[in-house]
């Protein structure tokens, strides 16, 4: 029976192995493939990073060449070629590490000024004539913009680029401003110079745009390469970069893959051998408690891996801290305290571990502070307290101080953690508060019997104030009665006084054109001074009639629409006589010749009558000028005479009725102080303002601005 199932049991661990080794092939094969494209990929992305990383270097190249000549170029066109161009030229090298010299070349080709010199003997080298540099030259000039000129052979030696920015002044050609890069200078920048280290092959080359050629930069033979190369776009043409790796890698694919199948022949075999064997169950045993021991370890690597950092960053973040920081175990012997701590104690770090920490504490608290710390350890309970401590130099400083107990995951203590913080600003607070107080119940105290002291006199001002409202209020009635007789007055009076001077002026104006019969000279020149009295007399009247009338607040006004020009012109025609008798000559500059003003006419008139007869009044010489526009629908009349001026710190009294600047029996000019007290309140009432500017000796201006449409809402200050 042995025999005839010994044949069925050796298939079985043979169709077991071979279906392990078949399945292992599959999968370490379709790995190692992976691999192998990763690898691939690898390589690929490494040359595609070194190709960017170049693309934009030669990006920044362009730009910082465009960024050097143009302002070059634009120092050039605006102060010419500047005396200090080795210090200008210096800063632009500075500013970048790709430029090698800086160079002006004037309008026929030479160029003139270059730096650094050394090294670079070009000056007088004409551009325009070399036939290596002619073709960038004029390509620059037609385009009449930047453009960089390569591969180029250059003077002083090596291959370059060179960024040329034409100037052109009044739209004509003068020159160039240029910067030049060697192509050394460039790729040892970029640490791809051939060296033992450097796995690659670079190249750079520029499409001729005449020939569709392609120039190079450097000596390394590509043409085998082509598939290398990678278009960089640019605005000055088109460029090509090459980068080629120096000799193919080995890829470790290839010994995974033999790998994989050796890994499968051995699974196989090992599975037909020990297929079936009462050791298979202790392999499986051993294995699975390997991995378990692996993972335990990846497990503990890791938290310890935490556990570190952790502490780091408690460490960091404790050290930094604005506050004091300590920590101990379990009882109570401090394992660690932070910079501002020690800074607090005046203690090493040292010397503050274990037990030693005590010796910071003020001698007045270190008993109650150890007996509260004892308890917090012996109870497990969290500590706060205040306290003192006292450094080696003598210092005290006061800390609230609050520690907290430190659980594990079985909810055992481990430890405590503690801060501490200054509190010496606030404790010195609390006693000047202190003093305070007492100081402010004493001070309260001397108050009250001050108070109690004085309570008699108070009484006494508290009747005599009594006394004085009641005499004010009399004084009140009579000065109230007084008004209204003043108006009962001025109204009987306006009649009474009009009447006989208006009869004294008409009668005086019938003698004056000799209807009654003829006068000499004398009697002409007698009754034109009492007419000239009768009517100055008769505005005096109405002047102070006005004055009364608008304290009053009874003066009525009129709003219609006018034409301000002919109201004016009107008023100046009547004063024309006056002025032409001085010699005085009155200008107008009217920058609008349409001004229809919704506003009183008569008062209108009024108002500029008093303020040009003022202006012809103090004026002795020169002339007027009378300036009238429109803006933002208000108008403005400024009347500027060259008289006397006025004084800065008079003009406030201006506007004050019965008020005149001279003073005395000595003062030159005639009137009663009413003419600009009454044009002030006419103008406000008319929503209007006035102001003056003047300068002693000088003139003055008066500045009237009125609105063109005249409503309660309108009113305006300036």
């Amino acid at each position: 029976m042995n025999k005839s199932n010994s044949p069925l049991f050796f298939k079985k661990p043979l169709v077991l192995g071979l279906f392990v080794f078949f399945i292992l092939l599959f999968t370490t094969q379709y790995v190692a493939y992976q691999e192998y494209v990763i690898n691939n990929n690898e390589q690929k992305r490494e040359i595609n990073n070194q190709a960017s990383l170049i693309k934009e270097k030669l990006q920044s190249l362009v730009m910082y060449s465009y960024s050097a000549t143009k302002l070059l170029e634009y120092i050039v066109e605006r102060n010419g070629i500047p005396e200090d161009f080795d210090n200008i030229a210096a800063e632009l090298l500075g500013r970048s590490k790709y430029f090698d010299v800086v160079e002006l070349v004037d309008g026929k080709g030479f160029i003139t000024h270059v730096y650094p010199l050394e090294n670079n003997e070009v000056i007088g080298f004409n551009i325009l004539t070399s036939p290596e540099a002619r073709s960038g030259s004029v390509t620059t000039i037609k385009r009449r913009d930047f453009f960089i000129a390569g591969p180029v052979n250059l003077k002083q030696g090596g291959v370059g680029m060179v960024s040329r920015q034409p100037i052109f002044i009044d739209d004509k050609f003068v020159g160039f401003s240029a910067v030049v890069t060697k192509i050394s200078t460039f790729f040892s920048e970029l640490v791809v110079e051939n060296s033992e280290e450097n796995r690659f092959i670079y190249q750079l080359s520029r499409v001729n745009p005449e020939t569709g050629n392609e120039d190079f930069f450097l000596e390394n033979d590509i043409s085998p390469y082509k598939e290398y190369a990678i278009p960089v776009e640019m605005s000055i043409g088109e460029w090509k970069l090459y980068v080629v790796p120096l000799e193919k890698t080995f890829n470790t694919a290839i010994w995974s893959s033999a790998g994989g199948v050796v890994l499968a022949f051995f699974s196989g075999w090992i599975v037909w051998f020990f297929a079936g064997r009462s050791a298979r169950l202790n392999n499986l045993i051993t294995s699975k408690l390997s991995e378990q021991e692996k993972h335990l370890k990846l497990v503990y690597d890791i938290t310890s891996e935490k556990v570190k950092k952790s502490e780091a960053l408690f460490r960091s973040l404790a050290s930094n801290a604005q506050v004091a920081i300590f920590s101990s175990d379990n009882e109570g012997m401090i394992n660690y305290v932070n910079d501002e701590w020690m800074k607090y104690s005046g203690m090493t770090f040292k010397e503050a571990m274990g037990s030693g920490w005590i010796n910071a504490i003020h001698p007045e608290d270190k008993d109650r502070v150890m007996h509260e710390w004892q308890q917090a350890v012996v109870y497990g309970s969290d500590f706060n307290s205040e306290l003192k401590f006292l450094d080696k130099k003598g210092n005290t400083t006061w800390l609230i101080v609050k520690g907290s107990k430190l659980i594990d995951a079985q909810n055992n203590i481990y430890g405590y953690i503690g801060t501490a913080s200054d509190i010496t600003e606030r404790i010195q607070n609390e006693k000047e508060l202190l003093n305070y107080k007492n100081n402010l119940e004493k001070l309260v105290g001397l108050r009250t019997e001050e108070l109690n002291d004085s309570k008699e006199a108070l009484l006494n001002l508290l009747e005599d104030i009594n006394l004085q409202s009641a005499e004010l209020e009399k004084e009140k009635v009579k000065a109230q009665s007084a008004d209204l007789m003043k108006s009962a007055f001025l109204a009987t009076m306006s009649h009474e006084l009009r009447t006989p001077m208006n009869s004294i002026i008409g009668f005086t104006g019938i003698l004056l054109k000799e209807l009654a019969g003829p006068l000499n000279t004398e009697q002409k020149k007698q009754l034109s001074m009492v007419k000239d009295s009768g009517s100055h007399l008769l505005g005096l009247i109405n002047d102070i009639l006005d004055i009364s009338k608008i304290e009053a607040g009874k003066l009525r006004v009129s709003f219609y629409p006018f034409d301000y020009l002919t109201t004016l012109e009107k008023t100046i025609d009547f004063l024309m006589p006056q002025a032409s008798k001085k010699g005085i000559e009155l200008h107008t500059e009217i920058s609008n010749f349409d001004i229809t003003l919704v506003s009183d006419e008569r008062r209108i008139e009024q108002i500029l009558l008093n303020i040009l007869s003022n202006a012809i009044k103090f004026s002795e010489k020169g002339g007027i000028q009378i300036k009238v526009n429109v803006k933002d629908d208000v108008l403005i009349t400024q009347i500027i005479d060259q008289g006397i001026g006025i004084n800065e710190k008079d003009i406030n009294k201006l506007f004050m009725p019965f008020i005149q600047l001279e003073g005395g029996l000595s003062r030159k000019h005639e009137g009663t102080g009413l003419g600009l007290a009454i044009s002030k309140n006419l103008i406000e009432k008319l929503g209007g303002t006035i102001q003056v500017e003047s300068e002693l000796g000088k003139g003055s201006n008066f500045i009237i601005r009125f609105p063109i449409e005249y409503s309660c809402n309108n009113k305006f200050n300036y």
